[in-house]
């Protein structure tokens, strides 16, 4: 939630009101927006979440790879394991 709160706001108005300025909430509108994160998971905890900057390109995943995946591995799992990648699209 960026703005404001989830929860139901109750206003006592006198009948016919509703569309009174007195008793309207103003909100704040947005365009909308998107964040891209590659994380892992285990059966022993996740690992730090990563922030994707534009387009992911090989380097970039070579990178996180390399600089997230493997230490996580290192430190927090046994010698072996299994690699699966999926990927989550809505």
């Amino acid at each position: 939630m960026l703005f404001g709160t989830d929860g139901i706001q109750w206003i006592r108005r006198f009948q016919g009101t509703r569309f009174n300025p007195k008793y309207q909430i103003s909100t704040m509108k947005h365009g909308g927006g998107n964040v891209m994160v590659w994380g892992c998971v285990s059966r022993f905890g996740m690992c730090p979440l990563r922030r994707i900057q534009g387009i992911m390109d090989k380097f970039q995943y070579e990178y996180i790879l390399e600089n997230t995946m493997s230490p996580y591995v290192r430190n927090s799992l046994a010698r072996r394991f299994i690699f699966q990648q999926y990927d989550l699209k809505h």
